[in-house]
């Protein structure tokens, strides 16, 4: 796959959630650029160009998307090369941890006319709070649809059968390392999301991550125990020294919403129901449950899901409501930027890779 699209941070029910640290490790790193400056000095698109550069050279591009407006990038990483470019700046501060060795800050603030800007202080200030306080409205909205979620997960949980679980999950790791060797190597586990809640409603990359692949499907609703299914094939994984990429859920970002593992081109994803061709075997959570007895609590988890839907429905309108904010915000940047400058630097640093 030339391209590979997905998050590194998260609009979550803790708030912003960041793996930026898996991006791309600074002690496997040749080169890490850390770009910094304001709202619309075309860091985003500074990536994108370097990407789309390296794409027409061969190589292969992994594009990080932001979670707050998924058309604009996070960072980019060139994994034949082992360069990436973050956008350093909140809420996923990224500063230098070897600085100049592997390191280096790009600052397309220093092309901003700072004299035009100061003549609108009042309202940028004013911008950023209307912003802040819609990040945390948002925020709080998630956070209950959180604890709503976590409601419905312990009615399912309550009526799953430990032991046909514990089975069903010898059975994956059976199928999956049947001639797997223990390697004196443990194997590294890269954290990221395949979806997110943004400005423009939930978006997911999982079709794009796990086409090509052998597909296995985890089929049930969202439980504890679909987390703990993946969780237990990806320590699996590790002790045999294979290489995971685990994929988070939005709203919770410590409970596994996918797995890939790349040495078995093999994506196993979390799914509603059974209902596709795509799935090359299929573990199905509502064959070890008591459906019986659930079945005397659906109004109880029906309301719950309303509940949940309504929260999820009001945090998305309120990041949708900070794009907004930030596309006037970034009206005054734009307008005090020097952009000539900004691709002179971008000629600098696409010549040393070229």
């Amino acid at each position: 796959m030339k391209e590979k699209h997905f998050f590194a941070g998260n609009n979550t029910s803790q708030g912003f959630f960041s793996y930026f640290d898996y991006i791309l490790k600074p002690d496997e790193a040749r080169h890490i650029y850390i770009l910094k400056g304001g709202p619309g000095v075309g860091k985003s698109t500074f990536m994108k160009k370097f990407a789309h550069e390296m794409l027409k050279k061969g190589y292969s591009a992994e594009f990080i998307h932001c979670s707050s407006d998924n058309e604009s990038l996070d960072g980019v990483v060139i994994p034949e090369l082992k360069i990436s470019l973050i956008d350093g700046t909140a809420p996923h501060t990224v500063d230098p941890s070897v600085p100049g060795a592997v390191d280096e800050i790009i600052n397309l603030g220093v092309y901003l006319d700072k004299s035009s800007l100061e003549k609108h202080k009042a309202q940028i200030m004013q911008l950023i709070k209307n912003k802040s306080n819609l990040y945390k409205s948002a925020y709080r909205y998630l956070g209950a649809a959180g604890i709503i979620s976590e409601e419905i997960n312990s009615i399912y949980d309550q009526y799953m059968n430990q032991d046909k679980f514990n089975n069903l999950v010898n059975k994956a790791k059976e199928m999956l390392f049947p001639d797997v060797p223990r390697r004196l190597k443990k194997g590294k586990a890269r954290k990221l999301f395949a979806e997110s809640y943004t400005s423009a409603g939930y978006v997911s990359y999982t079709p794009s991550l796990s086409s090509g692949k052998i597909i296995w499907a985890v089929v049930g609703e969202d439980t504890n125990y679909t987390s703990l299914f993946l969780k237990s094939i990806a320590e699996e994984a590790y002790d045999k020294g294979l290489d995971t990429e685990c994929f988070f859920r939005p709203l919770d970002p410590t409970r596994l919403q996918h797995l890939y593992i790349p040495e078995k081109n093999l994506f196993i994803m979390s799914a509603e129901t059974s209902m596709s061709v795509h799935y090359d075997e299929v573990f199905d959570m509502h064959l070890i449950m008591d459906t019986e007895s659930i079945k005397a609590r659906i109004s109880e988890i029906e309301n719950n899901l309303h509940m949940h839907d309504m929260l999820i429905k009001n945090a998305l309108e309120k990041l949708s409501a900070t794009k907004k904010a930030h596309e006037l915000l970034e009206i005054f940047y734009v307008n005090s930027m020097d952009f000539k400058g900004a691709d002179e630097c971008f000629s600098s640093v696409i010549s040393k890779h070229t």
